[in-house]
């Protein structure tokens, strides 16, 4: 009876937690589907401004996406905590290490982005902050 209501707050603890990683990814993805509109809208013809203000939403983009991973990691060691075998241990490490290595790389990406942003931005100016 204890058992079966730990488990049961664990799921449900888990289910909280993984549906507040797929809100972040939701808000991210319609979030920079607005501003990349905006940007196609306003700077279709600007070919310079375009790819300045586009490369700051994949930016935040990138960021949301990498909290999102943390988060979902999170949730699955909730997941694992309760009833730990062998199994459920393995394959816990892969997607962790899945995870990580995503969040590594978009990381490196939104570095190499911004750098790339400070050489637009000292060639073209910062430009409209209102996108």
């Amino acid at each position: 009876m204890v058992m079966d209501t730990i488990v049961l707050i664990k799921d449900i603890i888990y289910y909280f937690i993984s549906f507040i990683g797929i809100a972040v990814v939701l808000w991210a993805v319609v979030e920079a589907t607005i501003k990349f509109l905006r940007i196609e809208f306003n700077y279709r013809h600007d070919l310079k401004r375009f790819s300045y203000e586009t490369r700051k939403v994949r930016e935040r983009l990138g960021i949301h996406l990498i909290f999102s991973l943390d988060i979902f990691v999170g949730a699955d060691i909730i997941k694992t905590v309760g009833a730990p075998s062998i199994t459920s241990v393995v394959i816990l490490l892969v997607i962790v290490t899945i995870r990580i290595a995503l969040s590594y790389f978009l990381a490196k990406e939104i570095e190499r982005n911004k750098e790339m942003m400070k050489e637009l931005e000292a060639m073209y100016g910062e430009g409209d902050k209102t996108v």
